[in-house]
């Protein structure tokens, strides 16, 4: 396990021989570990191809709203105490016709027992 980016597909984005019987490809969160260096993030293959990048930022989040630090068990020193302090916020999209190459979308179907992959390739931004 490590750190990755997902990938959202917009409705009309064909993938050649998609399993039958599983979920719509675009309500599967997609992963990959091929665009730039993974940082969490999320993008999107929009109708016509191209690729948005999410901005984001994020903002404190008060302890008694963290999920362990109104715990009696855990004290402000506690690893614990700070799970939860931050949270992201969306600002937005912003398009990457600046990226050119190629990456991997990867999903595990427990329908199938399987992982499912696809290599896509973008020219300048641009879904080939």
């Amino acid at each position: 396990m490590g750190l990755f980016d997902t990938v959202e597909l917009y409705d009309d984005v064909h993938l050649p021989e998609y399993p039958d019987g599983l979920a719509p490809a675009e309500d599967v969160d997609w992963q990959t570990k091929g665009i730039d260096r993974p940082t969490m993030t999320t993008f999107r293959i929009t109708a016509d191809g191209r690729l948005l990048e999410e901005e984001w930022h994020t903002e404190a989040v008060p302890p008694e709203d963290r999920p362990y630090a109104s715990r009696d068990d855990v004290g402000e020193e506690d690893l614990l105490y700070m799970a939860g302090c931050r949270n992201r916020v969306h600002d937005g999209w912003i398009e990457r016709d600046d990226y050119h190459g190629r990456f991997k979308l990867k999903h595990s179907f427990e329908d199938l027992d399987t992982l499912v992959t696809y290599q896509v390739t973008f020219t300048h931004g641009q879904l080939e």
